[in-house]
């Protein structure tokens, strides 16, 4: 019975592992049903959301992304359905300025997921 036990907990430990998010190229978003949880919420974290940027204590502009409702607590930051008004998009994009540079840190595919996120109306899901 020990040993069977071992088993368990070493394919639980396993597991686990491989679904520990480390690396923006990690993170994939589908063309649609983008999840906050399982895709913008990771990319955030590991692209904006730290000391020195937009964290909690940082938060530089005002802007703090380490939760949906920081998120989207903020005017204009997201707005559910128009990417194209939304400053977050638009910084994504190139289309306003940014002081430091996070562009070679996501993809084209990851901002057009973001985008699309906030098409689908920027859920918490």
């Amino acid at each position: 019975m020990r040993i069977l036990s071992i088993i368990v907990l070493v394919f639980t430990l396993n597991a686990c592992s491989d679904s520990i998010i480390t690396s923006p190229d990690q993170i994939v978003f589908p063309e649609t049903n983008v999840s906050y949880q399982q895709q913008v919420r990771p990319l955030l974290e590991l692209t904006c959301a730290f000391s020195g940027c937009h964290d909690t204590e940082t938060a530089v502009a005002g802007i703090d992304v380490t939760g949906y409702f920081q998120l989207t607590s903020r005017a204009g930051l997201i707005i559910p359905g128009r990417p194209d008004n939304s400053l977050l998009i638009q910084i994504l994009e190139g289309k306003q300025g940014h002081l430091l540079t996070f562009q070679n840190r996501i993809s084209d595919a990851q901002k057009r997921g973001v985008r699309q996120w906030v098409l689908e109306g920027a859920m918490n899901n």
